[in-house]
Order: C-alpha cells, then sequence, then structure tokens
C-alpha cells in the first residue's frame, strides 16, 4: 500500500455503496487502494459517514460539536440577522455565542473563529 491519505466523505460513501452490493471488503480494498483495515473503520462509522455525507460531501473530515445546543441557538441566530439584513462580524458572532453559552450554563465555553 501507499502512503497515508485523506479519504473525502463521497468516497467514503462510495466504498459504503460497493459493501451495500454485497462485494468482498477484500476486493474493495484492492480495487481503491485502501487498507482492510480502513476500509473496516469505515463500515463501522457508516451512521456518521452517511449523516455528514448528506450535509457536506467536500470535507474529509468529521467535526464534531461539542456544545451543540450553543452552536444551534448561534445558527439560528445568524438566520434572523440575515433575514433583517443586520450587518454581523466574527467577533460579534463569538460574542452572541459567549452570551448563549453562559444561559444554558456552559462557564467554560470559550469562542472560537473556527
Amino acid at each position: 500500500m501507499s502512503k497515508r491519505k485523506c479519504l473525502s466523505i463521497n468516497e467514503k460513501n462510495l466504498f459504503l455503496h460497493e459493501v451495500d452490493k454485497g462485494v468482498k471488503k477484500k476486493d474493495i480494498a484492492l480495487k481503491f487502494g485502501i487498507p482492510p483495515n480502513s476500509l473496516s473503520t469505515i463500515i463501522k462509522n457508516c451512521n456518521k459517514i452517511q449523516h455528514y455525507g448528506s450535509l457536506n460531501s467536500c470535507s474529509k473530515r468529521l467535526k464534531t460539536c461539542v456544545y451543540e445546543d450553543v452552536d444551534e441557538a448561534v445558527l439560528k441566530w445568524i438566520h434572523t440577522m440575515r433575514d433583517k439584513n443586520v450587518p454581523i462580524s466574527g467577533l460579534f458572532i463569538i460574542e452572541k455565542a459567549l452570551q448563549f453559552a453562559k444561559v444554558l450554563g456552559y462557564d467554560e465555553f470559550r469562542g472560537s473563529n473556527g
């Protein structure tokens, strides 16, 4: 096998589709040039991969959010502000996220740009 390569969510979904069709795991690994262990991990995480694939198929990593309720509240707030044509900056979003976190009881929450 070659060096490590980062597979996109689309590629992982393609592997899962092949598994669903009944193709042997060994044949899939050989066909796409990936280690069998990697394929097993992809199959194990198939629910997460399919969920994230429906959201963003170009990404290569499954990103999880620690503070999902804060994230949801900020996202709703951003949509509301955009509907009202209110300009919002990154600093303003972080400030609002800190407010939501405080209301939701997350004292250790720190806002970031990413």
